[in-house]
């Protein structure tokens, strides 16, 4: 599977591991500081170095913007595919008031690619992008104009802790705020589990909408449902591996979500819900184990934009927002 099949905006989470962030933070000797206070990582497409602490940022996600916000920076041009504020509201309604600014769609081209000589009359100190938005060819463009971060996982995108931790190193932060960040998630995500101890246990599927109307079982959101005590079920993929190996089904084949709790992202790619209306509609999804458990749950475009490719906020947003389908299910209410 390419990723390029089940993602809109390339908003993507994978597994919540942070050994790359715990690297990072710990005391700088694996990643050499520059002396006049900047740094030097390694990312998806080699090493980059940011000689000071940088001024002029571009950030050309919203999950960049927003982790951005955390550490206090304030980028001088941000949008997310070319998004105006109104579309990055709607794509990330998580973070409605948090950040400063008016988003510049001009710094994306008509087809949805970072426009280098927009971005060069900014004079950046630090480009912000994805391997998703950014292929090789246009990062080494990117990369004349200023040192450019495109994460560091290659085939997969990169987890937001460890987003944190080379944008905190990038901007002279302490990369520590990963650990008291990860530290508050995961005592709120165990606080979520709480109310659903009947799902301990049950098999979970995601399955997202793709190239040729097909789906896909996606590794993207997997990390939030292990965390709330779920098991991956048949085919379920959990990281960037099981992702790739994964194959495409059509809705005649829906009968393949075996699983006891199935989320279904197919709103992005189906604006007009015409193919949710056909899943709906075929027969067979009233026998799946998710529908007779309460537990077949259709994303919303900006609840699958915040699990998949999220922070700690927007996945605690999302399942916030999923929470009263899943805690109120026959499936919770029997195991409990």
């Amino acid at each position: 599977m390419t990723h390029s099949r089940v993602r809109l905006r390339a908003h993507a989470l994978v597994a919540a591991t942070i050994g790359l962030a715990l690297t990072l933070a710990a005391c700088g000797s694996d990643e050499p500081e520059t002396a006049s206070g900047g740094a030097t990582i390694d990312t998806a497409y080699g090493e980059i170095t940011v000689p000071e602490k940088p001024e002029r940022i571009v950030a050309l996600s919203g999950r960049h913007l927003e982790l951005l916000t955390l550490l206090d920076e304030t980028p001088v041009a941000f949008t997310d595919y070319g998004a105006d504020d109104a579309a990055l509201i709607a794509s990330y309604p998580w973070m409605k008031g948090t950040y400063e600014g008016k988003a510049t769609p001009e710094l994306f081209t008509a087809d949805y690619q970072p426009s280098p000589e927009e971005i060069a009359e900014l004079d950046p100190d630090l480009i912000l992008t994805t391997i998703w938005q950014t292929d090789e060819q246009l990062y080494k463009q990117l990369s004349k104009i200023a040192p450019t971060y495109a994460g560091i996982e290659t085939d997969t995108n990169t987890t937001w802790q460890d987003d944190l931790a080379a944008l905190a190193k990038l901007t002279g932060n302490d990369p520590a705020i990963v650990d008291e960040v990860e530290a508050d998630y995961e005592k709120d995500l165990a606080k979520t589990a709480e109310q659903v101890p009947g799902l301990e246990g049950a098999t979970f599927q995601v399955a997202a909408l793709g190239d040729g109307e097909q789906f896909f079982l996606t590794e993207y959101a997997a990390a939030p449902l292990l965390g709330l005590g779920l098991e991956a079920g048949e085919g379920q993929p959990v990281d960037g591996e099981g992702g790739a190996a994964a194959t495409g089904f059509s809705q005649e084949n829906i009968d393949r979500l075996t699983a006891d709790v199935v989320l279904i992202a197919a709103e992005n790619r189906d604006p007009s819900g015409k193919i949710r209306a056909a899943v709906e509609a075929d027969p067979r999804l009233a026998d799946l184990p998710a529908s007779k458990n309460g537990t077949l749950i259709f994303l919303e475009s900006g609840q699958w934009n915040a699990l998949n490719g999220g922070t700690a906020t927007s996945v605690l947003w999302a399942l916030d927002q999923i929470l009263p389908t899943l805690s109120e299910s026959p499936l919770n209410q029997g195991g409990q």
